[in-house]
Protein backbone atom coordinates (compact mmCIF):
# COMPACT_ATOMS: atom_id res chain seq x y z
CA UNK A 1 0.00 0.00 0.00
CA UNK A 2 1.53 3.62 -0.94
CA UNK A 3 1.14 6.62 1.51
CA UNK A 4 -1.56 7.74 -0.46
CA UNK A 5 -3.56 5.23 0.23
CA UNK A 6 -2.59 5.16 3.72
CA UNK A 7 -3.61 8.66 3.83
CA UNK A 8 -6.99 8.83 2.20
CA UNK A 9 -7.91 5.32 4.52
CA UNK A 10 -6.92 7.47 7.69
CA UNK A 11 -4.00 5.16 8.59
CA UNK A 12 -1.77 7.49 10.16
CA UNK A 13 -1.03 7.29 13.45
CA UNK A 14 -0.71 11.02 14.56
CA UNK A 15 -0.83 14.46 12.46
CA UNK A 16 0.38 17.60 13.44
CA UNK A 17 0.25 20.96 12.21
CA UNK A 18 2.80 24.10 12.52
CA UNK A 19 2.66 27.18 11.56
CA UNK A 20 5.12 29.95 11.60
CA UNK A 21 6.32 33.37 10.00
CA UNK A 22 9.69 32.80 8.60
CA UNK A 23 12.40 35.68 8.47
CA UNK A 24 11.08 36.52 4.81
CA UNK A 25 7.79 37.38 6.69
CA UNK A 26 6.19 34.55 5.06
CA UNK A 27 3.62 32.11 6.49
CA UNK A 28 4.52 28.45 6.67
CA UNK A 29 2.09 25.93 7.10
CA UNK A 30 4.42 22.68 8.16
CA UNK A 31 2.21 19.62 8.44
CA UNK A 32 3.64 16.25 9.87
CA UNK A 33 1.74 12.88 9.43
CA UNK A 34 3.28 9.94 10.99
CA UNK A 35 2.47 6.27 9.31
CA UNK A 36 3.19 3.25 11.11
CA UNK A 37 6.50 2.63 9.34
CA UNK A 38 7.34 6.33 8.16
CA UNK A 39 6.74 9.78 9.35
CA UNK A 40 5.67 12.75 5.87
CA UNK A 41 5.80 16.34 5.96
CA UNK A 42 4.13 18.35 4.01
CA UNK A 43 5.23 22.23 4.47
CA UNK A 44 3.47 25.06 2.23
CA UNK A 45 3.83 28.91 1.50
CA UNK A 46 0.28 30.27 0.51
CA UNK A 47 0.25 34.26 0.51
CA UNK A 48 -2.67 35.71 -0.01
CA UNK A 49 -1.92 39.53 -0.82
CA UNK A 50 1.30 40.76 -2.54
CA UNK A 51 3.60 39.71 -3.92
CA UNK A 52 1.86 36.16 -4.45
CA UNK A 53 3.46 32.94 -3.36
CA UNK A 54 2.21 29.47 -3.49
CA UNK A 55 5.12 26.86 -2.98
CA UNK A 56 4.59 23.28 -2.03
CA UNK A 57 6.90 20.48 -0.98
CA UNK A 58 6.84 17.54 0.57
CA UNK A 59 9.22 14.67 2.44
CA UNK A 60 9.53 11.54 3.83
CA UNK A 61 11.96 9.78 6.55
CA UNK A 62 11.16 5.84 7.82
CA UNK A 63 13.13 7.26 11.46
CA UNK A 64 12.18 11.12 12.71
CA UNK A 65 9.47 13.40 12.25
CA UNK A 66 11.88 16.02 13.09
CA UNK A 67 14.37 14.91 10.05
CA UNK A 68 11.42 14.60 7.49
CA UNK A 69 10.36 18.25 8.25
CA UNK A 70 13.62 19.52 8.07
CA UNK A 71 13.78 17.74 4.39
CA UNK A 72 10.62 19.26 3.29
CA UNK A 73 11.06 22.64 4.45
CA UNK A 74 14.88 22.49 2.48
CA UNK A 75 12.96 21.74 -0.62
CA UNK A 76 10.39 24.71 0.30
CA UNK A 77 12.98 27.23 0.22
CA UNK A 78 14.98 25.59 -2.43
CA UNK A 79 11.32 26.24 -4.65
CA UNK A 80 10.55 30.05 -2.96
CA UNK A 81 13.92 31.35 -2.66
CA UNK A 82 16.16 30.02 -5.10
Amino acid sequence: MNWIQDYVLLREISQRVTQLVNEHGDEIELETIRFKDHYRAVATICQDKEPFKDFFAEAVDHHSERDAARKALKKLYKKAYS
